[in-house]
């Protein structure tokens, strides 16, 4: 090992945090975003992105028989049109495993809930203990448990459970089947409600786990949730062609974007890099609406959100449009950190 130079300090501290950076730079690099999103990331946001990928890649890795009539994938099972299937659907995508942890959900969970966590912070108290019956084939579970997390772990009254394959009715049995309705947390626009939530639902197996018993055995794969779940009262019709063209943007406090959704992106029509390169948001706002939003603006720093803001927003291809947007103040560790805007 090397000596130091006569008249430098040693800081093995500084080195091992250096190494560490570099190796989470090469992590971040490894990651199937652009860029200029890669860049808005944070250490835990790379290692918890990473750890979701090796989860994915591994259940995708699993050995499982697909039946000849699955194999067959249409030519049109694109990505885009993966995410107009999402957009079109009135509700989202839910995966969960028997020990409540949430293995998927799609992304316009956002739409209605707000924000995605565990299950069980999603779900109104009074009805978790039907849940977890309903994570249970067999709608008891407190049978056949082998071994797995305690209840500090997961928040089951019971410990997780995992059966043998043997004991198990047939995948495609109707029995596998159910449909049941469940209150979630809802936090959108400062309002904290339960919506109520109809579930339809497969039990299938995840594979690619790799969980193990108490004695170190592989465990076979255990079955899954895989619901897609509709809000109980269907919106109407102008409900659904509004929320259409609702879209989400996260700015910094000066009101310069860094984050445009998906959504926000097919509106308006320009790319995230045309957006965010631009300086301030205020360059895409009608210079006869500035004063006023700028208003409503600073009313965010002393409310904590702007209330319901009506201007003229500049389009793709040179084109004004009247937008009413509501923009709330995020905060992070009890200071200001960033501001949400609904549009």
């Amino acid at each position: 090992k090397p000596t130091p130079a006569e008249g430098v300090k040693s800081n093995p501290s500084k080195r091992h945090r250096d190494r560490l950076n570099a190796e989470l730079d090469r992590l971040a690099s490894l990651l199937p975003f652009p860029q200029d999103v890669i860049a808005k990331l944070d250490k835990l946001s790379v290692l918890r992105l990473s750890v979701s990928y090796l989860r994915a890649k591994s259940f995708f890795d699993g050995k499982f028989t697909v039946s000849q009539k699955t194999r067959k994938v249409p030519e049109r099972n694109s990505y885009f049109y993966l995410c107009s299937l999402l957009l079109a659907l009135n509700g989202f995508v839910l995966v969960v495993t028997a020990d409540a942890l949430v293995f998927y959900v799609s992304s316009t969970i956002q739409d209605y809930l707000g924000f995605q966590q565990s299950v069980f912070e999603l779900i109104h108290t009074e009805d978790s203990f039907f849940f977890q019956r309903q994570l249970h084939w067999a709608l008891n579970p407190a049978l056949f448990f082998f071994s797995g997390p305690s209840a500090q772990d997961n928040g089951f009254s019971q410990p997780a459970f995992f059966f043998n394959p043997d004991q198990l009715p047939p995948e495609n049995s109707s029995f596998m089947e159910r449909n049941f309705i469940c209150r979630l947390r809802c936090l959108l626009d400062f309002f904290f409600w339960f919506l109520a939530m109809n579930f339809h639902f497969f039990f299938k197996f995840l594979h690619g786990q790799n969980k193990k018993g108490k004695d170190g055995a592989n465990l076979s794969p255990q079955l899954a949730l895989f619901a897609v779940a509709t809000p109980l009262q269907p919106p109407s019709i102008l409900e659904i062609r509004t929320k259409n063209l609702i879209f989400r943007t996260k700015h910094k406090l000066d009101f310069t974007p860094t984050v445009f959704f998906l959504k926000g992106k097919i509106v308006l029509g320009y790319t995230e890099a045309e957006l965010c390169m631009r300086g301030t948001g205020y360059q895409f706002i009608h210079a006869a609406d500035m004063l006023y939003c700028a208003e409503n603006h600073v009313r965010i720093f002393f409310l904590g959100e702007s209330g319901m803001t009506v201007f003229r927003l500049l389009f793709f291809f040179y084109r004004w449009a009247w937008v009413q947007a509501n923009a709330r103040l995020v905060y992070k560790n009890g200071r200001p950190d960033y501001v949400i805007a609904t549009q």
